[in-house]
């Protein structure tokens, strides 16, 4: 137990000594974030195939929730009526899923609009 308590006295100290050293005067503060060339491509790419899961879901999303409806329709109301509660939910993830993507292009420092 004292060679972990000494351990962890060891690792505070050196992490203080990190923490307390002094930064370069010239230092340039203004410097913002850069992407890496064809990065923003990549990620673009990856959203693409991210945008194709999504509609492929939200295809069988729709299709479960009209099989409830269609069902509900032979007496089971409560069924029906739990089909069109989650068509609702079922467009709205989709929605939001979709929405997502650009979203994030956009906030990415260096992409544009044509990026999207």
């Amino acid at each position: 137990m004292s060679l972990l308590l000494a351990g962890f006295t060891k690792a505070q100290l050196s992490m203080v000594t990190i923490f307390n050293t002094a930064l370069n005067s010239d230092y340039d503060w203004d410097n913002g974030v850069q992407i890496p060339n064809g990065a923003v491509d990549s990620i673009n790419t990856l959203f693409s195939w991210g945008r194709g899961v999504v509609v492929v879901v939200g295809i069988v999303g729709v299709l479960f929730c009209a099989g409830k409806m269609a069902v509900g329709k032979f007496g089971r109301s409560d069924l029906a009526a739990e089909g069109v509660g989650g068509l609702v939910w079922t467009v709205l993830g989709i929605s939001l899923m979709l929405i997502a993507g650009p979203l994030i292009m956009l906030l990415l420092p260096g992409a544009t609009g044509a990026d999207i």
